[in-house]
């Protein structure tokens, strides 16, 4: 029988991952209660990419606009990897990562030279001008065609094993391990010194300088590595639809991740995934039952901005909290 000082850390072990643990079982049977597995797939990879604008915006203050020109420069370099370099599936998801990475860095540099709404629009800019290098480059992009003919590669190292990704069921859960590792990255580094650093960046800038923070330096760490994990989300989505399309540099998808953010929770990492859910759910059932569905997407965009500012999860909160008080009989 184990003994007290025996079970101690794993006691301690599950107390600090009980959350993960427990996100990581409600999406493992995420595609046995959706519709359909592609659903699952696109609230997943979604979800992913709200979490990582999460930490931008959530956790450092840093407002941006152009969420879709790191996710989709990785759905266009994985694509251009799989069709003309390799077949390998790391390395098409290396490639995307590093491109998306590669364009928030010099982003971040040039956004973070100015503060304030100079700064988001500097964004903004540069959102409108990676959709139009997309359009025009259409010899290297496809433009409004996109491009096809993209194999989903499978996994496998040579010499040991070999797993098909051909199925949805079986991408999806490859996907949902990378995901996992990813959101238990984001949320190690929101715990660590360098993430407290943020969220003194977030709350009082000037003070932080003042205590001798190079604060720019930590806005373009944050600008980095939210473009490495939106990179990712897009180097998935891309081997997922087999398909890369200017839609996915749009402003439209930078809104979809800010709404996420905003209707889920920021600053909350959990709530991002909640949003996502929902987001990508009602979009997918109302769009089957109206064709003006966007009014109704829009207008619970509003609510919440207006009525619900810490989104779901704070209203979850909220009535945790209300049944706790009543169980203690206050």
């Amino acid at each position: 029988m184990p003994t007290c000082t025996e079970t101690a850390p794993l006691n301690r072990w599950w107390l600090s991952h009980r959350s993960v643990a427990l996100l990581a079982g409600l999406f493992a049977v995420f595609p046995f209660v959706l519709p359909y597995t592609a659903l699952a797939n696109e609230i997943m990879l979604f979800a992913l990419a709200a979490v990582a604008f999460d930490l931008c915006l959530g956790y450092s203050g840093v407002m941006m606009f152009c969420q879709a020109s790191f996710f989709g420069t990785a759905v266009y370099a994985t694509a251009l990897t799989l069709l003309h370099l390799t077949s390998n599936l790391f390395a098409a998801i290396l490639v995307g990562v590093l491109a998306a990475s590669l364009l928030a860095l010099a982003v971040g540099f040039m956004a973070t030279q100015r503060s304030g709404s100079y700064s988001v629009l500097l964004t903004l800019a540069f959102a409108e001008m990676i959709y139009f290098v997309a359009f025009q480059w259409s010899g290297l992009t496809g433009g409004d065609n996109g491009l096809t003919g993209i194999k989903r590669p499978d996994l496998e190292i040579p010499g040991l094993f070999s797993i098909s990704l051909q199925s949805s069921l079986s991408y999806y859960f490859f996907s949902f391990v990378l995901f996992i590792a990813a959101f238990y990255t984001i949320r190690r580094i929101t715990l660590s010194p360098f993430g407290k650093v943020l969220m003194a960046v977030r709350e009082n800038e000037q003070r932080a300088q003042a205590i001798g923070y190079d604060t720019r330096r930590y806005k373009m760490a944050v600008f980095v590595i939210g473009g490495f994990f939106m990179g990712l989300a897009g180097s998935l989505y891309c081997m997922y639809i087999c398909f890369a399309h200017i839609h996915f540099v749009h402003f439209e998808i930078s809104g979809n991740i800010v709404m996420m953010v905003l209707t889920g929770g920021m600053g909350t990492l959990f709530g991002p995934v909640i949003g996502a859910f929902i987001i990508v759910l009602a979009s997918d059932l109302a769009s089957a039952l109206w064709d003006r569905w966007m009014l109704l997407m829009g207008a619970m965009f509003v609510f919440f901005v207006l009525f619900a500012r810490g989104g779901l999860w704070a209203l979850l909160e909220k009535l945790l909290r209300a049944r706790a008080g009543r169980g203690n009989g206050i």
